[in-house]
Parts: structure tokens; sequence; C-alpha cells
């Protein structure tokens, strides 16, 4: 009699890779949610857009590149240098004079002096301050339009409150799922072992009933040859008798 099927054999090994990779993708999610948190704190703290992955969202409050990017929508630029930019890109770069980021288009790049001169695509003239390589904090790639909703644009701290709470959240549903996971696997310990204790207790039953099938066909066989050795003897007295008698 088999007690263990080829199903119960497999998801015994399939525990195991699986716990693994829940860890892993749990541990993943973790260091996901306080990277992102260490960022934004960082970028609040010094007073720019957070970058996540290389990757930035920003707020235009003015006309300046209209028709390109409108007023109120929200942008995504991505990490850029000097080196990664051409004429006719749009950049954000940082403005000392005026303590802010600027979204503009390069109109002229010198490579002698590594000097970028932009224009607003909306704006008559070119700006008045000339945008050195330090300065360059990304280079545009598109305009979020599913974000328009907050066409007002969102204050920073709010923002930076809000995705704190987000990744908070994140974090303490990673743990209660690892939480939960535990207790699930703990459980199923336990189905295991009583599994294994049930099949124990069934292969010594199964082991007694066919030690009492063996006793009791030993006993017989027993009986019968003790039988037969008794006929024998009485066979053998009788022709005695018989012999001495004749």
């Amino acid at each position: 009699m088999e007690l263990f099927s080829k199903k119960e054999k497999k998801e015994k090994k399939e525990p195991l890779l699986k716990k693994i990779i829940g860890y892993v993708v749990s541990m993943l999610c973790i260091l996901l949610c306080l990277y992102i948190t260490i960022e934004v704190i960082n970028a609040n703290t010094n007073n720019r857009p957070p970058r996540i992955f290389g990757l930035s969202v920003s707020y235009v409050p003015t006309p300046s590149m209209e028709p390109t990017i409108m007023t109120g929508s929200y942008i995504m630029f991505v990490q850029a240098d000097f080196d990664s930019v051409n004429e006719g890109d749009i950049i954000v770069y940082y403005n000392d004079t005026e303590a802010k980021y600027i979204v503009h288009r390069i109109i002229e790049k010198n490579e002698e002096t590594r000097i970028i001169t932009t224009k607003g695509d909306n704006n008559s003239i070119a700006d008045d301050i000339e945008v050195k390589p330090e300065m360059i904090y990304g280079k545009y790639l598109t305009t979020l339009g599913f974000m328009a909703i907050f066409s007002g644009g969102i204050n920073q701290n709010l923002i930076f409150f809000i995705l704190i709470i987000i990744f908070v959240l994140m974090l303490g549903m990673q743990i209660a799922s690892m939480f939960i996971s535990k207790k699930k696997d703990e459980i199923k310990e336990d189905k295991e072992k009583k599994k294994d204790l049930l099949r124990e207790e069934m292969k010594r039953q199964i082991l007694a009933e066919e030690l009492a099938k063996l006793k009791a066909e030993n006993e017989a066989l027993l009986n019968s040859q003790t039988k037969d050795d008794k006929e024998l003897e009485e066979e053998k007295e009788n022709q005695e008798s018989a012999n001495f008698e004749e």
C-alpha cells in the first residue's frame, strides 16, 4: 500500500521554494519603500524634485512652454548632464538667481565654453541666464496627462506627507503579509505533522494486522502439522497393534 502519493511528495517540495520567493519579494518591496522614502525626504530637505531610479515628476505652473507643455501639466524627466543633451531638447535646470527649477528648450549648445542657452517655446526672447553643466537636473521625457486632475498643483509638503503615508502603509502591508504567510506556514506545517502522525499510525496498524495475520497463519499451520503428526502416530500405533495380533 502506497501511503505517499506523487502529489503529496510534490507538495512537500513546493512550500520551501514558495517561502524563499515570498521572503525575497517582501524584502525587495521593503527596500524599495525605504529607498523611495529616503529619497523623498532628501529631496524635500534640499528643495528639489525627488529622483526615483533617475526619473522625476514635476509640476509646470507657467505657460512659457505652450503649446508643447500646457500650464498646469505634470511632466516626467530623466536625469541628464551636459553631454547627454543637445539643441532642441527640453531640459530642467536650476536657476540660482530665482531659486527655482525651469523647464525650457535648448536653442544653443556651446561645446567649447560648455554653456547652454535656453528659451521657452512660448517666449519671444531667450532666457537671460546661461545654463552651466552643474545646473542641469534632467531632460524632458513626456507629459503625464492622467495627472491633469491636479491642475492647480499640489503642495510639495503635502506630496511629501502623502508619499510617506503610502510608503509606511506599503511597508506595513509587507510586514503583515510576511506575518500572515508565516502563520499559514505554521498551520500547514502543523497539518503536515498531523498527517505524518496519522500515516505512522496507519503504518503501525497495517503492520499489526499483517503480524496478526501472519501469526494466525503460523498457528493454523502449526495446528495442522500437530494434527497430522497425531493422526500419523495413531495410524502407526494401530498398525503395530494389528501386526501384534497376527
